[in-house]
């Protein structure tokens, strides 16, 4: 039993109203952590400072006690609020020192970067050890544009950086940069280093998710050929086995690059499991680029995409995975198919009937509403839970009132960039509560706030968000153990 896909299963509704919501971040991408862009805007004062004075090795000892071991430090260049620096004393010949926790034993006169909060006396965050480079770089980020392509451009020189802090950085600019960002760079990309580094199997697989993202925008035919290979994994040597990690972005890269027909490779490799051993996510990973292709790509028809999608409905135990989709771009022409799925529901793929039942809630033909009464019949039980879930998801991911800024999906697992509400999507997303993917950790960083307080109501929202969010699992999973427990037909 997969337990996670069945957690999908149980959560499809609460994609139709979370898909009503731009996500416009890279679609692949993940940030690692925030950016140094987004903890300066979120801090009051930020320095560079030089240490002058370590906590010493005793404090540092994991048996030491007493309070928590702290550094001392000259602050030699101020990034932001020099008035606040100098007004708490910390700037000109009489200057003292910054005392804030270090956890580590570094050389005197090493480099940090301090934030600081709470004026006028400054609380400052942990120091951040930066280099001579990085200092450079930190001067030059604050004199960028807030977004687009020019800010794009100069995180792109940093991508696989040496410094380590400054290629993560530059990385999760671009994980949280819009992905129509992404694709104004276009000129300005490198195919040949970005093929480089999908090929290197070295290269972490998130940014080999982003580097794949960035290609199918600036990529030709003859690079979705060298895609086309690491996809197949044929003779693939076992030391270059991690180029396939990413896989969702290395499908839609290919795709992208070789128009619809590239979707028969697609189809074969990973959707069409007939007599084949595909791994779950592997099949998993094409879907997530799907998605991508029927909402990003004008490149390839939408009806090509559910065509792909549809193959999954010959998978009993898979076919909960793309029901949402089919009812998020109103292709009603499963109905007779989902009908039958439920029919023949087991108790290994019981799961199925709730996301069909929301399918057939949403479709607007006749036969639908006949099928459910029939169905209602056959599993009562299932129809009431389909309406039940459906209605703690939208209540969930339901904007909160006054809050012009909220965005339902903040702070939960999301998929791929959705598409903008419609009039349509508004009455598709009435009509079914909206799907939460169990992607888990591709979460967007938050948009920095410019003040503290306002960065405190954010973590607060979010707390509250995830604690609604702990609650529904807990639900979910109290539904799930009783679902999947056989019941006579």
């Amino acid at each position: 039993m997969r337990t996670p896909v069945r957690i999908t299963a149980f959560l499809l509704p609460a994609a139709l109203v979370l898909q009503a919501v731009r996500v416009e971040a890279c679609p692949f991408c993940s940030a690692v952590s925030l950016t140094f862009a987004q903890e300066i805007a979120q801090s009051q004062a930020a320095v560079i400072a030089r240490l002058v004075e370590g906590p010493g090795a005793a404090a540092l000892s994991p048996r030491a006690e007493g309070p928590l071991p702290k550094g001392k430090f000259a602050v030699v260049e101020v990034l932001k609020g020099s008035g606040l620096v100098e007004e708490a004393g910390l700037l000109g010949a009489d200057a003292k020192p910054v005392e804030t926790i270090l956890l580590e034993e570094k050389p005197v006169g090493s480099l940090f970067l301090l934030m600081g909060v709470e004026p006028p006396n400054l609380v400052w965050s942990s120091p951040i050890a930066v280099s001579d480079r990085a200092v450079e770089y930190l001067r030059k980020i604050g004199d960028l544009p807030e977004k687009g392509a020019d800010r794009l451009a100069f995180f792109q020189k940093h991508l696989e950086d040496p410094d380590e802090t400054l290629a993560r950085d530059a990385y999760d600019e671009f994980a949280v940069a819009p992905y129509e960002d992404v694709r104004a760079l276009e000129s300005r990309m490198d195919p040949t280093q970005l093929l480089a580094w999908i090929e290197n199997p070295k290269v972490q697989s998130n940014r080999r998710r982003l580097y794949a993202t960035m290609l199918g925008v600036c990529g030709t035919k003859a690079d979705a050929e060298r895609i086309a290979e690491i996809l197949k994994g044929e003779n693939l040597p076992p030391e270059q086995a991690d180029v396939r990690s990413g896989l969702d972005a290395l499908i839609a890269c290919y795709v992208t690059l070789r128009g619809p027909e590239g979707l028969d490779l697609v189809d074969r490799l990973f959707l069409d499991r007939k007599g084949r051993d595909v791994p779950f996510t592997e099949t998993y990973a094409a879907v997530m680029a799907l998605r991508f292709l029927g909402e990003e790509s004008d490149i390839v028809p939408r009806e090509r995409v559910l065509q792909s999608l549809r193959i999954l409905l010959d998978e009993p135990k898979l076919a909960d995975l793309v029901i949402a989709d089919l009812a998020r771009w109103q292709d009603w022409s499963a109905v007779e198919r989902l009908a039958e799925l439920f029919e023949k529901a087991e108790a290994d793929n019981i799961f199925v009937r709730e996301p069909v039942v929301n399918y057939l809630r949403a479709c607007p033909l006749p036969e639908a509403a006949a099928a459910i009464a029939k169905l209602e019949k056959i599993d009562p039980e299932a129809v009431r839970r389909a309406a039940t879930l459906a209605g703690f998801a939208g209540a969930l991911a339901a904007k909160p009132a006054g809050d012009p800024e909220g965005d339902p999906g903040e702070g939960l697992p999301q998929a791929l960039p959705p598409a903008g509400p419609s009039p349509d999507d508004a009455a598709l997303a009435a009509r079914i509560a909206p799907v939460i993917g169990d992607e888990g950790v591709d979460d967007a960083a938050d948009e920095p706030s410019a003040q503290p307080a306002a960065a405190a109501d954010d973590e607060r929202t979010k707390l509250l968000k995830w604690a609604a969010w702990a609650v529904f699992v807990v639900v979910v999973a109290v539904t799930a153990r009783s679902a999947m427990r056989p019941r006579p037909h």
